[in-house]
């Protein structure tokens, strides 16, 4: 589709979508140098006997929405026509639609439920002050910026857009969000939006809308009948928002609400009560929205809360107590809660829900990555700075891709890549401490610009950040494999003894406790004091001897209960308590202090999962030499170079030697495996999957250094042509999100898609 140059005053810069109304532009207003965007309605799209009356309406409601000025609003500047085409031109802004949190089952802590619902709030208390309804309130209306705050979008343009443009007689809205009166055509004022954000705020405490099917179903429940109670799918919904959004669905306007800013009470105070009890503690109270940005470098202030909670301050929760959490996640989109009251055996959720020390300044390691920017993107033909800034963009984004790539498993990766493009990637310079090195960006016979960093990357903060992330999203993170060493040191000693008295160690506790971490296939430190461990497991258990004569037989009864313990796992590398419990387990006794032990030892293996270990072992990647022979010439061997550095699993590489038989020297994540699987899978499997044939195969291995044989039948100017006319490997077997960021041509795309 040509893209027109202007519309009045507006330069038209990209196409950012399409609608019913017609084609959303992004453009640029040269008076006052700003971005807008531009959204548009052709007349001659329209039904001629309607086309006068909509396109009046459209002028007179986007000039009424345009008087609005709110924060939380997108702000109209400008009514006008061209040609035949109407268009509003607003404020532009960068964000993600509310529908996608949704859409990807991403979960809201409690008190950010309450943040974002009281600014939607705001903005429709000021519209409806100012005589505006929104009538289409819904998640894809609702934008959450980088920076937390929110946006609501088409006031006074929703009408338009859900009106008769397509069919006369058309009802305004979207079904599932939809008032009883919107369904049933009668007059609707600012009630009826409250309607709307009563479903919104029902989906946040429950992960679904109340009413759902096809359009009669979903008519039909929203006259007829009342969904169940939030806290009825969700039971850890605190019971005052039962009757809260029992009224904000009530079907006739006068029994709601009548102003967003008794809902927004009604919410605060919601949320008040809660907090009041012991009963219903929020996961995640200092958790920031998903999608926000991660956690900055330890030196920095961050300007909001960080992803991964840092504060040296925070109180430790004993592990045992978090046994006896109740975490839910209820119709696959729940925020969740801690409760206690179940029993401390649940040792699922010990393991799911560790305790984390403040963040360290280790963990720093050099990455190189490659960045794209396809420069037949329009955009760049007005700007062409821009291209240069979104090529160092993406390739810091990818530099902090692979150090994820050191800790998650490539297809977990793959799979999860949404959620961790906005989370992760999207905020990659706060990872980067140092940029050692940036190439001149250089366009390729594929068309496409790249350019070449490295970096200094904090690749714990990125570990650290993915490990909150897991716990906080309710992700199941397929983790590398690493090959920690662990220590192990169980003391026991009687609660009646002299409290200065050192206490022996336990051999039937630990034996146990290290039957468990060899079954993970980790390794046992040789110096039980932990000198060359990575983790160091240490525990004290006391106990207390119990007697009792029974009176019938006088016989003497003994028993053993524990009267305390103590439970910690350190890091090794940089001194950081990573688990800490201090609560006695279920109360039982034992006929003997044997037998209690062997039950300690299994207490205390069951808290520690081997995903547990993996979440904080040190991946620093492992060093691979790589030789291929039989390859055409030097400038073959230079191609494969810009191949490999471009791949996710490949941290960095360096040619040791051209020519026909060609020396690497890579550093790899996935983990500590084998290095021939860690070659083939990272490095050339996505290469001869780019070539359309198996070019390279193993011929030899001794230690880490492997060899390949480049196939003679692959020495065509057909093979080896797409070297250079076809995009790197790296990109084109990438996640189709990052393939269409990069990529603008649809033909192009589809070219690459293998």
């Amino acid at each position: 589709m040509v893209l027109p140059a202007k519309l009045g005053k507006y330069e038209i810069r990209r196409e950012l979508g399409s609608g019913a109304m017609g084609v959303v532009y992004e453009g640029w207003d040269p008076g006052i140098a700003r971005r807008v965007a531009i959204k548009t309605v052709k007349r001659d799209q329209l039904d001629r006997a309607e086309a006068g009356e909509i396109l009046a309406r459209f002028q007179r409601e986007a000039q009424a929405a345009g008087r609005l000025s709110h924060p939380n609003i997108v702000g109209i500047y400008e009514y006008g026509e061209d040609d035949g085409t109407a268009f509003i031109a607003m404020e532009f802004i960068e964000g993600r639609e509310l529908k996608d949190y949704f859409d990807a089952n991403e979960r809201f802590a409690l008190p950010e439920v309450g943040r974002i619902m009281a600014q939607l709030l705001a903005a429709l208390g000021h519209a409806h002050q100012n005589g505006i309804t929104h009538r289409d309130i819904k998640p894809a209306n609702i934008i959450l910026l980088k920076d937390g705050t929110v946006k609501v979008a088409d006031f006074g343009i929703a009408r338009i857009e859900s009106s008769n443009l397509t069919q006369a007689g058309a009802v305004l809205g979207t079904p599932a969000y939809m008032s009883p009166e919107q369904f049933m055509g009668q007059t609707v004022d600012g009630r009826s939006d409250l309607f709307s954000a009563g479903v919104i705020l029902y989906q946040f405490l429950t992960g679904d809308k109340p009413f759902t099917g096809t359009l009669t179903t979903i008519m039909h429940k929203v006259l007829k009948e009342d969904p169940p109670a939030p806290s009825e799918l969700n039971v850890q919904v605190p019971r005052p928002f039962d009757a809260l959004v029992r009224q904000a669905l009530a079907k006739r306007p006068e029994d709601r609400f009548q102003n967003a800013q008794a809902f927004a009470a009604a919410i605060d105070m919601a949320l008040q009560k809660p907090q009041q009890s012991d009963d219903a503690t929020v996961i995640g109270a200092e958790a920031t929205l998903a999608g926000l940005p991660p956690p900055v470098a330890p030196a920095a202030a961050p300007a909001a809360t960080p992803l991964v909670a840092a504060s040296a301050a925070r109180p430790k929760v004993p592990m045992l107590a978090l046994a006896g959490i109740a975490a839910v996640a209820v119709a696959g989109g729940a925020f969740m809660f801690m409760k206690g009251g179940a029993t401390p055996s649940d040792s699922s959720a010990v393991s799911s829900a560790p305790t984390f020390a403040a963040a360290s300044d280790s963990g720093m390691l050099t990455i190189t990555a490659v960045g794209y920017a396809d420069p037949s993107d329009p955009r760049y033909a007005q700007d062409k700075g821009l291209m240069a800034a979104d090529l160092r963009e993406d390739a810091h984004r990818q530099l902090v891709e692979k150090a994820a790539a050191l800790y998650i498993e490539q297809n977990s990766l793959t799979q999860h890549y949404g959620l961790i493009q906005a989370k992760l990637l999207a905020n990659s310079n706060q990872f980067i401490q140092t940029i050692r090195e940036e190439q001149a960006p250089q366009q390729g016979k594929d068309g496409l610009m790249s350019m070449t960093a490295k970096a200094s990357v904090n690749v714990r903060q990125v570990q650290k950040s993915l490990n909150q992330m897991s716990a906080e999203e309710r992700v199941d993170f397929i983790r590398n494999n690493g090959d920690p060493k662990i220590s192990v040191a169980i003391n026991s000693k009687s609660a009646e003894s002299d409290p200065a008295a050192a206490a022996p160690r336990s051999p039937v506790a630990e034996n146990l406790l290290k039957e468990r971490i060899q079954s993970f296939g980790f390794r046992l430190a040789n110096d039980d004091a932990g000198g060359n461990a990575d983790f160091a497991v240490t525990g004290e258990a006391k106990f207390k001897k119990l007697q009792h004569t029974l009176e019938a037989s006088g016989i003497t009864i003994e028993k053993f209960v524990l009267t305390s313990w103590t439970v910690k796992c350190t890091d090794k590398k940089n001194s950081e308590e990573i688990y800490f419990n201090t609560q006695i387990p279920e109360k039982q006794s034992w006929a003997t202090e044997d037998l209690a032990l062997r039950d300690v030892g299994k207490l205390v293996g069951e808290e520690f999962s081997k995903n547990f270990f993996l979440q904080h072992f040190h991946q620093m990647g492992q060093k691979v030499a790589l030789r291929i022979n039989g390859l055409p010439d030097a400038a073959t061997s230079e191609a494969l170079l810009r191949e490999f550095t471009g791949l996710r699993p490949v941290l960095s590489v360096a040619l040791a030697s051209a020519g026909s038989n060609a020396r690497y020297e890579a550093d790899l994540s996935g983990g500590l495996g084998d290095a021939v699987d860690l070659v083939m899978k990272g490095m050339i499997a996505p290469l001869n999957q780019k070539l359309g044939k198996t070019c390279f195969g193993v011929s030899a291995r001794q230690g880490n250094e492997v060899t390949l044989a480049f196939e003679a039948s692959c020495n065509t100017p057909e093979t080896l042509g797409k070297l250079d006319s076809l995009p790197g490997a790296g990109l084109m077997t990438a996640p189709q999100s990052r393939r269409e960021g990069v990529i603008r041509d649809p033909a192009k795309l589809r070219k690459i898609s293998i």
